[in-house]
């Protein structure tokens, strides 16, 4: 009898936004579906965008409010992540981040 254990539970980084930078909870993620979490405690609106580097794909999060939260599930191929905040400057002032997305052991 063959037993299948269930699928692990998505990965999850949090990324916690403020004038005029990013802190993420962890910097390195195993492939494939992972929790974004986007966190504002600054006192302006942001937002997160994260494009693989080498790809096209941009994945939006919507603008956060001082104080809100919101998070996507995503599915995230192997490689590094640019992550920032597309809002006016903020890129530029240094509200951005990187991401490793290491292959799992099953994959």
């Amino acid at each position: 009898m063959i037993v299948h254990s269930p699928p692990p539970p998505p990965a999850r980084v949090q990324v916690v936004a403020q004038e005029f930078s990013y802190s993420l909870s962890r910097r390195k993620v195993k492939a494939g579906e992972v929790i974004v979490e986007l966190v504002n405690r600054g006192q302006d609106t942001h937002d997160l965008d994260i494009e693989r580097v080498g790809g096209t794909h941009v994945f939006h999060f919507p603008s956060v409010k001082p104080g809100q939260v919101v998070d996507r599930e995503l599915r995230l191929r192997p490689g590094r992540y640019r992550l920032w905040c597309a809002i006016a400057d903020h890129r530029e002032r240094g509200m951005h981040a990187t991401l490793r997305v290491v292959r799992s052991r099953n994959g």
